[in-house]
């Protein structure tokens, strides 16, 4: 297969999976043929990503949250901000029209990128779309309910059938669920890299590793620490500009968001606190390191995804980081059953694809134009 990758760029999550999902169909003889990202302007193609991905990446304006304080989700903001950016979200779902004529996948693998779900839902000659992301648990019957934030939790679902619409959609779980094969929906475990398999967990960790979504948290940080000096903290941020390594003081140090690096150290760390992040969530999991959680602040997604966990017995969630409560996270997590569900993720995900390219009977299910003159069969 020939298999297009589109991923939104905000946070590590959806580009981690995206470096998994590459290797897992590279190893089984498939080819990536391209990448489109959507970001918003203010951020950046991490490093860690563009260096493994050793293609040219297509980078698209998607639609992305607005922060007050690089912290706080802005919702009248996103709202103004999505509705006067429309004219430019129909000129992506040009583009991304003639990115696939241009490069001619076999199937597109769609990491959350909204535009590619518009692009799903309005091209009718297109190759087949597999959405991949832990959004699409929501409305599942065994997932988690979120009490209020009603209008958000709305919102969100509608935007979750938005980007899956047209698609064939891959929910990621920290558990097992059953399909709903009537909903195109096949439940997987979080896709995780290679890398963090080869990984060794120290027991015996003797800092807390930090993950911060949005540097606005930073200060946050930096005021527990000056009453606490002795735990030492080693903090990832994606603050634009930040020098790779940046020592506060003797124990606390923040780092640039580097991949290696972060996995490196989540399996030396004793505990992680971080953002609610699905793909943070997954790896300190399979590493069995307890979890002090700190969802953004209006963030929905990152508001049922503590829940999600802490229902799981993954650790501990609060509105701030008043890492006092690390006190309350076990010594190890017993992960046993979590890694046996992982060790499925591969044979669900190549299954799902081959299943979509030719058809439960092995019939094809598009036809994709590719000029006026010409069409191919996929």
């Amino acid at each position: 297969m020939k298999i297009m990758l589109s991923i939104l760029g905000e946070g590590r999550g959806h580009l981690t999976q995206a470096i998994a999902v590459k290797d897992m169909v590279e190893r089984a003889g498939h080819q990536v043929t391209n990448v489109v990202l959507g970001m918003g302007a203010n951020r950046q193609v991490p490093a860690f990503f563009s260096s493994v991905m050793k293609m040219p990446i297509t980078r698209i304006p998607t639609v992305d949250f607005s922060y007050k304080d690089n912290r706080k989700v802005n919702l009248p903001a996103t709202l103004a901000g999505i509705v006067r950016k429309i004219p430019t979200y129909w000129r992506v779902v040009k583009t991304l029209k003639a990115v696939v004529r241009e490069n001619r996948p076999d199937v597109i693998v769609n990491f959350f990128e909204p535009l590619t779900g518009i692009y799903a839902l309005t091209c009718r000659s297109r190759p087949p779309v597999v959405g991949v992301a832990h959004q699409f648990m929501y409305g599942h019957p065994d997932y988690v309910r979120a009490p209020g934030m009603r209008l958000q939790q709305l919102g969100m679902k509608f935007f979750v059938r938005m980007v899956g619409a047209g698609s064939t959609r891959v929910a990621l779980s920290l558990y097992e669920a059953p399909d709903l094969p009537g909903k195109r929906l096949t439940v997987c475990p979080p896709i995780l890299r290679r890398q963090l398999f080869e990984l060794q967990p120290e027991p015996n960790g003797n800092f807390v590793l930090v993950y911060l979504l949005n540097h606005g948290y930073a200060e946050q940080i930096i005021t527990w620490h000056e009453k606490n000096p002795r735990t030492v903290l080693h903090c990832f941020y994606d603050k634009p500009g930040a020098p790779p390594e940046s020592r506060h003081d003797d124990t606390l140090t923040f780092h640039a968001l580097e991949g290696e690096k972060f996995l490196r150290m989540m399996a030396e760390c004793k505990y992680v606190a971080c953002t609610a992040g699905f793909e943070s969530l997954g790896e300190a999991a399979y590493l069995s390191k307890p979890l002090f959680l700190v969802p953004v602040e209006n963030h929905v997604e990152q508001q049922i995804n503590a829940i999600d966990a802490v229902r799981a017995g993954l650790g501990v969630a609060d509105t701030g980081f008043n890492l006092d409560r690390l006190a309350e996270l076990p010594e190890r997590l017993d992960n046993a059953r979590y890694r046996d569900w992982l060790k499925r993720a591969d044979s669900i995900l190549l299954e799902t694809l081959e299943r979509v390219v030719h058809g439960i009977h092995g019939e094809p299910q598009h036809v994709l134009n590719l000029d006026a003159g010409a069409s191919k069969v996929v």
